[in-house]
């Protein structure tokens, strides 16, 4: 045994060595082995129990075992009787020591214990430490807290399967829907409209077209060859005349064609095409020119397009002091609206109107938006494309950074 640092001592209990570091004979051990806890003064050390042993070794011997009687010496025969001895066993009374008696009625775990140790007050049975003991209402509880979480689901469960089926006010005052019937020669109708597949168009192809029309166009010398350049040229030969042919104030010459970045589409329907920039000697700005296909399949310059933006006639308009609504073929592009002041922008949708190739000059255009126009055109255009349209303005009288149209109506609107 190292006195102050460790004591190897033995279990009372058990009989097993272990190690202890409690020094003081009042301080509680336990028993690694059974877990036995009593004070460090029950446990005994390896010198006491070798003590012990020794003791009774020695006690032993001296003893005679139980049964046994002392023996008599008797003298041999040869030699004369002599007088009578008293035997050394009777003569001496049998002393038996303290200790050997002690010891023997000592129990095995008491046998451990030094020769003149007060007896524990603590019973020999083994009990269990308060902290390793377990409270009997502990698996009560858990299978109380189980059937909880089991009936609260059940409950869930036939709530969400019986729940009555809830009907809006709205639904059961709403009288029932019409029924309209529809023909077989509608539903065939509809049917191939929906199987329709806009194709893109042949932009090489309507290149060379557009540049051998405008070509043919400005070197045309008679009404006929410029009238064959336009489309549906017999309701505007009167216009071509006077703004390209002989009753024009001087001849207009082809300064530039080339193709504008994109594919804006034609509102309403949505189809592409194709848009180029045509400066003149008139035109600075570029003014522009598409195609239309005719009824024999062929492809000419689509005339309003042509003759607005090359004369200018949205600019014109908005110089003059008119009040009145007039139409105009623009491409439009819808925007945030920035050039309007801040407080009328939730009021109207906005869209930059383009009048010449260049975009200059600049319009912004509103429509009111709790409008059925206005939801027209806001379902009709997307974010980030162009349109050509035809739209119904009149000037708008605020303060923006651009001139302002409201839109009135536009060409081929469903809703009115």
């Amino acid at each position: 045994m190292n006195p102050g640092i460790t004591a190897s001592v033995i279990c009372p209990a058990c009989g097993q060595a272990f190690l202890s570091m409690q020094q003081s004979m009042e301080g509680m051990a336990q028993c690694p082995h059974c877990a036995h806890n009593a004070p460090r003064g029950h446990f005994g050390t390896q010198a006491q129990v070798a003590g012990v042993m020794q003791v009774r070794r020695r006690v032993s011997q001296t003893q005679p075992l139980p049964g046994m009687t002392a023996p008599v010496f008797q003298p041999p025969p040869h030699v004369p009787s002599a007088p009578a001895q008293p035997a050394v066993w009777q003569a001496m009374p049998v002393q038996t020591p303290t200790a050997s008696i002690a010891r023997a009625t000592l129990q095995h775990s008491q046998a451990l214990m030094p020769t003149g140790a007060p007896t524990p007050a603590y019973s020999g049975d083994f009990t269990t430490p308060p902290h390793l003991r377990t409270s009997p209402w502990r698996g009560a509880f858990i299978m109380l807290a189980f059937m909880v979480i089991c009936g609260a689901a059940v409950w869930m469960w036939w709530d969400h399967a019986n729940a009555p089926a809830v009907i809006p006010p709205s639904a059961a005052s709403s009288p029932p829907p019409v029924q309209v019937e529809m023909r077989k020669a509608q539903i065939a109708a509809r049917t191939e409209t929906t199987r329709v597949v806009v194709q893109p168009p042949d932009v090489a192809a309507i290149s060379a077209d557009v540049k051998a029309l405008a070509t043919e166009f400005f070197a045309a010398d008679t009404p006929e060859r410029r009238a064959a350049c336009i489309h549906d040229s017999g309701k505007y030969s009167t216009e071509i005349e006077a703004q390209f042919g002989t009753e024009a104030a001087e001849k207009v010459e082809l300064r530039l064609l080339a193709r504008v970045p994109g594919m804006p589409l034609i509102m309403p329907g949505g189809q592409p095409a194709p848009l180029f920039k045509l400066v003149t000697s008139k035109c600075p700005n570029g003014a522009l020119i598409r195609l239309e296909t005719g009824a024999d399949g062929k492809r000419r310059i689509y005339w309003p397009l042509l003759a607005e933006t090359h004369a200018t006639r949205l600019a014109s308009y908005m110089n003059q002091q008119t009040a009145e609504a007039a139409w105009f073929h623009v491409g439009m592009r819808p925007s945030h609206g920035l050039d309007i002041p801040a407080e009328l922008r939730p009021k109207y949708i906005t869209f930059d109107i383009q009048v010449s190739a260049n975009s200059d000059p600049h319009f912004v255009a509103c429509v009111e938006r709790d409008t059925p126009l206005g939801r027209f055109l806001d379902r009709e255009t997307e974010w980030g494309k162009a349109y050509l349209a035809r739209l119904l303005v009149r000037k708008l009288d605020v303060q923006a950074d651009a001139p302002c149209l409201l839109v009135i109506d536009c060409e081929g609107a469903q809703e009115k």
